[in-house]
């Protein structure tokens, strides 16, 4: 038994940085449609730092016991006379930004500010009583799982047991799992999942699985509307080809995503070295 929770914190800690990488490598990509306008300080009417409780002169009704203000989170809302309700209408535009977001760069900006306003757990309660409410949304489940996630780097970076990043690992790739089941061709669930279990161990051996599910998303690329993210599916596949000692067929793979998309600098780089990295 311990055996098995040690290597599932190893699991965990690869998955997530093969994931992060993913997802802070497409801030440099150019995406073909405008960027989300909803995001959590636009949805504040001023820099959440400077957010404190309204200065008045002396308000009736109040007691002279009131205590100090509380410094208020980065994405509680600003309004005299707060109201219950304000701040779950927040979390629901947070989470509404998420779901529109335009690049995975831009998605993850917006998790890195739940997180540091201390309401990503608030935003994944909405996410799972959505996905409840929307059996058939597969973007609900995708977008949860990397909300955990980015939930379970936090934990690792805190310092936190490995229980709780083991279980917040497993429902992630329950909730890709759950959401190919939505949608088999959901381009997003299927990198995601591909790019996190490419951090398994070697000694696991996933590597000719990542290959596989790589190699039929490309084919699927194929097929669909051209977009800037797909550049990354022939990185991250001939990355692997060039973990199992495959270094033709992963020049070959770079060289053939640079024809497709000349202006990805990942593929250059990987092009003009020969290690590829």
């Amino acid at each position: 038994m311990k055996s098995f929770v040690v290597t599932l914190v190893i699991v965990c800690v690869a998955a997530t940085a093969g994931t992060v990488i993913y997802l802070n490598r497409q801030k440099t990509l150019p995406v073909s449609a405008p960027v989300a306008e909803v995001s959590l300080q636009q949805m504040e009417q001023k820099p959440p730092e400077k957010i404190a409780a309204p200065k008045t002169e002396a308000p009736p009704a109040v007691s002279e016991n009131t205590a100090k203000p509380v410094q208020v989170p980065v994405a509680a809302p600003i309004a005299t006379g707060t109201k219950p309700d304000d701040s779950a209408n927040l979390i629901h535009k947070a989470v509404d930004a998420l779901l529109s977001a335009k690049s995975a760069g831009e998605k993850q900006d917006l998790f890195q500010q739940l997180i540091k306003s201390g309401q990503l757990d608030a935003a994944m309660a909405e996410l799972k009583q959505r996905a409840a409410d929307n059996p058939n949304n597969a973007q609900l489940p995708t977008t949860l799982g990397e909300a955990q996630i980015n939930k379970l780097r936090a934990i690792k970076e805190a310092g936190g047991g490995p229980n709780d990043m083991g279980i917040l690992a497993m429902q992630a790739d329950q909730n890709f799992t759950e959401a190919l089941k939505i949608d088999p061709s959901n381009w997003e669930a299927q990198f995601v999942r591909a790019s996190a279990l490419s951090g398994w161990p070697v000694e696991l051996n996933k590597g000719p699985e990542v290959i596989q599910q790589l190699s039929s998303l490309i084919d699927q690329q194929e097929t669909m509307t051209s977009q800037p993210q797909f550049a990354q599916t022939y990185v991250l596949l001939g990355d692997q080809y060039q973990k199992a000692g495959q270094l033709d067929y992963a020049q070959a793979t770079w060289q053939l995503g640079l024809t497709k998309f000349p202006s990805d600098s990942t593929l250059q780089k990987r092009i003009s070295t020969p290690s590829g990295q």
